[in-house]
């Protein structure tokens, strides 16, 4: 069955339409619904000359997970855009793109200007997932700005070092910070212990950022 993305107000999101055509969706084909913030549902597809629309038939909102934060060294903006697709998969609510030292010089390291696009693209996820939550793409933030914030519930910091990931985690909310890749300095990993974040190795061997993020998700 074909999976559609609406809004709020059961209307179809931008490009939607063409994605119907795409499908070759027919007028009354049966379609479901997503809108990335708990809706699931059920409809069908109307088409009136050449526009397109979904008669909502039935629906239901699903309580968000869980929290799940990842904190992601964001140095690169198309790896980073991976992170948050499998992300929402996998069912982490948060992805923050995280300055530290060693993407301040990175040319294609994530900014304000790429939200709209990365947040796009948990909203794929969905689609292409099922899942009833879309990741939230927070605002870039600098490590020292992340360490300022009380942390809620757990936090790891992912760490080659560190112990192994806790075989039960429980239902408080936790916060996961992945290095960019040449990994965190020395310095940023020392504030971040003294934060409260506690090193987690999350695989046996050196793992790439995105890798890293998927194996804290």
């Amino acid at each position: 069955m074909i999976r559609v993305l609406v809004t709020r107000d059961g209307s179809l999101r931008e490009g939607e339409a063409h994605h119907l055509q795409v499908r070759r969706a027919a007028d009354g084909e049966p379609v479901e619904l997503r809108d990335g913030e708990g809706l699931i549902g059920a409809g069908r597809v109307v088409r009136t000359g050449k526009v397109w629309s979904v008669e909502v038939t039935e629906t239901e909102r699903v309580p968000r997970g869980p929290s799940l934060t990842l904190a992601v060294g964001a140095g690169d903006r198309e790896r980073f855009a991976w992170v948050v697709e499998k992300g929402t998969e996998l069912g982490v609510t948060a992805v923050i793109p995280l300055h530290c030292e060693r993407t301040a010089g990175v040319a294609t390291r994530v900014r304000a200007q790429h939200l709209e696009r990365l947040r796009r693209h948990a909203l794929e996820a969905v689609k292409q997932s099922g899942a009833a939550w879309a990741a939230a793409v927070e605002e870039p933030v600098s490590l020292s700005d992340l360490v300022e914030r009380a942390l809620e519930g757990t936090g790891w910091l992912a760490d080659a070092g560190g112990r192994p990931v806790p075989g039960e985690v429980g239902a408080v909310p936790l916060t996961v910070v992945i290095g960019p890749e040449g990994g965190l300095t020395a310095q940023e990993r020392e504030r971040l212990r003294g934060a409260g974040f506690e090193a987690v190795r999350l695989g046996p061997h050196t793992l790439r950022f995105e890798t890293a993020a998927v194996a804290g998700g």
